[in-house]
C-alpha cells in the first residue's frame, strides 16, 4: 500500500481523493462535481437502504461500518485511507463520530483540521471550559458525569437550568430545569434515550436565539450569514423553524457573527463549515454551542434561497483552493417544521391546495391517514416541514403564515392547523395573550370574557411608576400580571420574547398604546404570530414615513416636509395656510393649524409644537421626536375603523368627526357610520385598500383619518392600534359586536367573523370646561336620562384645575348616545352634553 498524498500537494494541480464519513448523497455529487474522488463510509443502520444505494451510485467507493464500534471505525478508516490514497479525511455529518475520524486524519497527515478544534466543536463541556479559560462569552455552568450527579448540578449553577447531554445532538435530551420537582420529568426524558452520562449544566440565558453559518479556510472564517431560530416551547426547546437572513439591527448582527468568528479561531478551526449557536441576552450575545458542520433544519437552502450561495458545494470549492464568495442577500427564506400533537390521525387537508402554491420550494409531510404521532420530543420527531421565500422579511413572513394555516390534520377527530391552532379553540384558550402597553379600557372589555390571569402586560417602568401600576393585576380578573419592558422607541421587549413563551404559549400579541404598535409588531414576528409586520408598524408610528411610502403608494395626501426648526416651517407654509405637527406622538400633542405664517408664528409654533408634553404617557428617558408640516386640506374630517387580515379588509367602518375650531384640532365628537352617499362610501373603502398596500399591513386593525377634498379621500395620519375616543364601545353598540375580542381572535390566527352592515347609529360627545379651577359639575342625572344615552363620565371634580384644550388629554368627561338612525343619534348626544354643566373659576 502506498501512503497517502500530503496535504502540501492540494494546489500542485492534483486534487485531494476525498475519504469522507457519514457523507450525505449531496455532498458526494457535490464533491464529485469539483472534480474530486470520493469514498464514502456509512453505518448501514443510520439511513435507510435506499438513501445509502443512492450514496452508492454517486460515490467512487462505498463502505460500511459499525460506528458504535470506534476501534473498527478507527482501523476500518486506516486501512481504506491508506489503500485508496485519500490524502484528505471529511467528516460532515454527526458529531458523535467526528472526533475519532479527525484523531485517524491526523495519524495519517490526511487532516483538515486538528482534532482538538473538532473535540471543542463536538464537547459541549470541552467548549464550556475553553470558553471560560479564555474569558470568552462567560456561562455559569456545571459538568455532572452521571445522571446521578445532575441534581448538584443544578443547585450550583441555580435555578432555572439548562441540562444537556454532553455526547447528543438535535436537541435530543435538552431541558430546562424550572424547580425542584422538574427532576421526575427530566429523569423520564432521559431515560426515553437510554442517555446515562455525561451532561453539561447551564445557567439559563435568556433571550432570542440564532445561529452564524460560517466557511472557513487557513484558518479565515467567512460568516456566510446569520438565521433567526423560532424554537419550541419550553422545557424541551425543540426547533421549529429558521429564517435567514435573521432580521437584526446591523450592530447587533456584527456582535453576534464576531463572537461567532473569535470563537472559531480560539477553538484552532481551520477549514469547512460551522454552525454556531447564540443567544443574544441582556449582558449579549452569549454562545449556545457549535459544530464543524453546516447546520441542518434545511439552513443551507436557506442560505442559497436567500442569497444564491450554494453553501454545500463551496465548502468543495474551498477544498479546491477557491476561497468562497459570499454575496449579499436578496431575499428572505423561512423554513417551518410541522409538530402536530399525539394521537391518531383521521384526515389530511390543504396538502395538495399548498403544494400548488407557487412561493412553496420545499414541502414535506410524514404523515398518512391511520398514522399515530407520537410526541415532539427532539428534532428527529417532527412530522415534515415547509420551506418559502419571499423577496422581503415581511412578503416571507406572511407566506408562511398563509402556508402554515393551509395545511390541516384531523388528529382524533380535531382538526389542527399546521400553525398548531385548532379550529375550536376559544379566544384566549390554553395561552396567554401579551398586550404590550396597558391599557385599562381594553382589559375591562375583556374581563370576564377570556380565561382568568391569560393576559401579560408589557409596560414601561417608568410608566408603572407614574400611573402606579405595580397593583393593577388586582383590579381585572384576566390580567395575570405586568412586566417591566421599555418598548417605546426601544426593542427591550423584544428580548422577552423566550421568557414569555417559556411560561406559557403566547397566543396573540396585541399592541395596547400608539407607542407600542412597532414593538407589538415586531415581538409578534419573533414568536411567529400574525400581527402588522414590524415595517408596516414603522410607517404608521412615524408620519414622515407614512408620508414617504403613501407617496410611493399612489395614496392621496396633502404636500409635506419634515421640519427642524421655524425657518423650515416658514420656508415651507409660504405664508398661508399650514399645519405642523410631531412626526410621531399621540393623541393630537402638539398638533398647530395656522392661518398664515410669519417669523414670529413660526418660532412660536416651532416652540409648542417641539416641547408639548404628555405627563404619564412617556418614560422618563431621553426620546427622539421628529417634526413636519403639511398643506392645511379643507373639507370634513372622517375616520375608518378596519380589521385586516393578511392585507384584506374583512372589517370597514367610517366615523364622521367633529373638530374644536381654532388652531388646535381636538376632537368634539364622532357620529358613525356616517352619513355617507355610495360613491362617497366606496371612495372610503378605495382609498383604505391602498393605504394596505402602501404600508405592507398585513393583519390587525386600523384607524385611519382622512379629510374628505373636493378630489376624494386625502389621509390625514393612521395608526395601527385600537383608536381611542371611545370608537371601538361605538362600533360594536352600531354593529352588535365585540372588536376587542375580534383583534385578538385575528391576531391569534382564528376565524373571525364580523357584520358588513350596522344595526344603528352611535355618537360621542367630548365635554368642555372652561380653563381654570372646577367648582361644581351639574345635570349628569338628567343627562342620564335621557332617550338613547348609554353613557355619562366627567373626568373632572370640584377643586381640579383644568386647561385649554390643546390635547384629548385636556378634556372634562364624554357622553354616548345611539339611536335608529345618524341623525336621531346626533340629536341625543347633543342633548345630553347641553344637560351637564361644569363651572369652573
Amino acid at each position: 500500500m502506498t501512503a497517502p498524498l500530503p496535504l502540501t500537494s492540494w494546489h500542485t494541480g492534483e486534487r485531494p481523493r476525498l475519504l469522507m464519513v457519514m457523507p450525505y448523497r449531496q455532498f458526494v455529487r457535490k464533491a464529485r462535481a469539483e472534480g474530486f474522488w470520493v469514498g464514502a463510509v456509512w453505518d448501514p443502520r443510520l439511513e435507510t437502504p435506499g438513501y445509502l444505494d443512492d450514496v452508492r451510485a454517486a460515490a467512487d467507493l462505498f463502505v460500511t461500518v459499525d460506528f458504535t464500534d470506534r476501534e473498527l471505525l478507527r482501523r476500518t478508516l486506516r486501512d481504506v485511507a491508506t489503500e485508496h490514497r485519500a490524502s484528505v479525511i471529511l467528516h460532515l455529518g454527526r458529531e458523535e463520530t467526528m472526533v475519532t475520524a479527525h484523531e485517524v486524519a491526523e495519524e495519517l497527515r490526511a487532516e483538515v483540521n486538528p482534532a482538538s478544534a473538532i473535540r471543542f466543536l463536538s464537547d459541549k463541556h470541552a467548549m464550556r471550559e475553553l470558553l471560560a479559560r479564555r474569558e470568552l462569552s462567560p456561562v455559569v455552568h456545571a459538568s455532572a458525569p452521571t445522571r446521578r450527579e445532575v441534581p448538584a448540578a443544578v443547585e450550583r449553577v441555580g435555578l432555572p437550568a439548562v441540562v444537556k447531554p454532553v455526547a447528543s445532538a438535535g436537541s435530543r435530551g435538552v431541558f430546562l430545569w424550572r424547580e425542584p420537582r422538574d427532576l421526575a420529568a427530566w429523569t423520564a426524558l432521559v431515560d426515553t434515550y437510554g442517555y446515562a452520562g455525561p451532561f453539561l449544566v447551564e445557567e439559563y440565558l435568556r433571550g432570542p436565539e440564532y445561529s452564524v453559518e460560517t466557511l472557513s479556510q487557513d484558518g479565515v472564517h467567512r460568516v456566510v450569514g446569520i438565521t433567526e431560530k423560532v424554537l419550541g416551547p419550553p422545557p424541551l426547546f425543540v426547533e421549529v423553524g429558521h429564517v435567514h437572513p435573521a432580521p437584526l439591527p446591523p450592530e447587533r448582527a456584527q456582535d453576534i457573527a464576531e463572537l461567532a468568528v473569535r470563537f472559531l479561531t480560539v477553538c484552532g478551526y481551520r477549514f469547512g463549515p460551522a454552525h454556531t449557536e447564540v443567544i443574544w441576552t441582556e449582558r449579549g450575545p452569549r454562545i449556545v454551542e457549535s459544530q464543524a458542520r453546516l447546520g441542518g433544519d434545511r439552513i443551507p437552502r436557506l442560505v442559497e434561497l436567500a442569497g444564491g450561495l450554494d453553501v454545500e458545494r463551496a465548502i468543495f470549492a474551498g477544498l479546491a483552493g477557491a476561497p468562497p464568495e459570499v454575496p449579499e442577500p436578496t431575499a428572505t427564506a423561512a423554513v417551518r417544521f410541522f409538530t402536530f400533537p399525539p394521537g391518531r390521525v383521521d384526515a389530511i387537508r390543504g396538502l395538495e391546495e399548498l403544494q400548488r402554491r407557487s412561493y412553496v420550494d420545499e414541502l414535506a409531510l410524514r404523515l398518512r391517514p391511520g398514522d399515530t404521532v407520537d410526541e415532539v420530543r427532539d428534532s428527529k420527531a417532527r412530522q415534515g416541514h415547509v420551506i418559502v421565500s419571499g423577496a422581503t422579511p415581511e412578503q416571507a413572513e406572511s407566506r408562511l403564515v398563509e402556508a402554515l394555516a393551509t395545511l390541516e390534520v384531523v388528529v382524533d377527530g380535531t382538526p389542527v392547523r399546521a400553525d398548531g391552532r385548532t379550529a375550536e379553540a376559544p379566544a384566549g384558550a390554553d395561552a396567554q395573550v401579551v398586550f404590550v402597553g396597558y391599557n385599562a379600557a381594553y382589559l375591562r372589555a375583556i374581563d370576564g370574557s377570556v380565561p382568568d390571569g391569560s393576559v401579560v402586560v408589557l409596560e414601561e417602568p417608568d410608566i408603572i411608576r407614574k400611573r402606579d401600576l405595580r397593583d393593577a393585576a388586582a383590579r381585572f380578573g384576566c390580567l395575570d400580571r405586568i412586566v417591566p419592558a421599555h418598548y417605546q422607541q426601544s426593542a427591550g421587549a423584544l428580548d422577552l420574547a423566550a421568557d414569555l413563551a417559556a411560561r406559557r404559549p403566547v397566543a396573540a400579541v396585541v399592541p395596547g398604546l400608539e407607542y407600542a404598535v412597532p414593538a407589538a409588531a415586531a415581538l409578534a414576528e419573533k414568536l411567529g404570530l400574525p400581527g402588522a409586520t414590524e415595517p408596516a408598524a414603522q410607517a404608521l408610528r412615524d408620519k414622515v414615513r407614512l408620508r414617504e411610502v403613501c407617496d410611493a403608494g399612489g395614496v392621496r395626501g396633502p404636500r409635506w416636509r419634515e421640519v427642524h426648526g421655524p425657518e423650515d416651517i416658514l420656508a415651507f407654509a409660504g405664508g398661508g395656510p399650514v399645519v405642523v405637527k410631531p412626526a410621531n406622538r399621540q393623541a393630537s400633542v402638539g398638533v398647530q393649524l395656522l392661518d398664515s405664517v410669519d417669523a414670529a408664528t413660526a418660532a412660536a409654533a416651532w416652540e409648542r409644537t417641539s416641547s408639548a408634553a404628555e405627563y404619564e404617557q412617556v418614560p422618563d428617558r431621553h426620546m427622539r421626536w421628529r417634526f413636519l408640516a403639511e398643506e392645511r386640506l379643507r373639507g370634513p374630517e372622517y375616520s375608518v375603523e378596519a380589521l385586516v387580515r393578511q392585507g384584506e379588509i374583512i372589517f370597514h367602518n367610517v366615523t364622521a368627526k367633529t373638530v374644536v375650531p381654532g388652531p388646535y384640532p381636538v376632537e368634539l365628537g364622532h357620529l358613525l357610520p356616517a352619513p355617507l352617499d355610495r360613491d362617497t362610501r366606496a371612495a372610503f373603502e378605495e382609498a383604505m385598500r391602498a393605504l394596505v398596500a402602501a404600508t405592507g399591513y398585513r393583519t390587525g386593525i386600523l384607524h385611519a383619518e382622512w379629510i374628505l377634498t373636493a378630489s376624494g379621500p386625502a389621509l390625514v395620519e393612521c395608526a395601527g392600534r385600537c383608536p381611542g375616543d371611545y370608537l371601538i364601545d361605538l362600533n360594536d353598540l352600531a354593529y352588535g359586536t365585540r372588536i376587542r375580542l375580534a383583534l385578538i381572535d385575528l391576531l391569534a390566527g382564528r376565524p373571525v367573523a364580523l357584520p358588513r352592515t350596522a344595526q344603528r347609529a352611535s355618537a360621542i360627545r367630548f365635554l368642555a370646561a372652561g380653563p381654570g379651577t372646577v367648582t361644581a359639575v351639574e345635570g349628569t342625572d338628567a343627562a342620564r336620562a335621557l332617550p338613547g344615552v348609554r353613557t355619562v363620565e366627567i373626568d373632572v371634580e370640584a377643586g381640579q384645575e383644568v386647561r385649554p384644550w390643546a390635547s384629548s388629554w385636556d378634556r372634562a368627561g364624554h357622553v354616548i348616545a345611539t339611536g335608529p338612525d345618524a341623525d336621531s343619534a346626533r340629536r341625543r348626544v347633543l342633548d345630553a352634553a347641553a344637560a351637564i354643566h361644569i363651572t369652573t373659576e
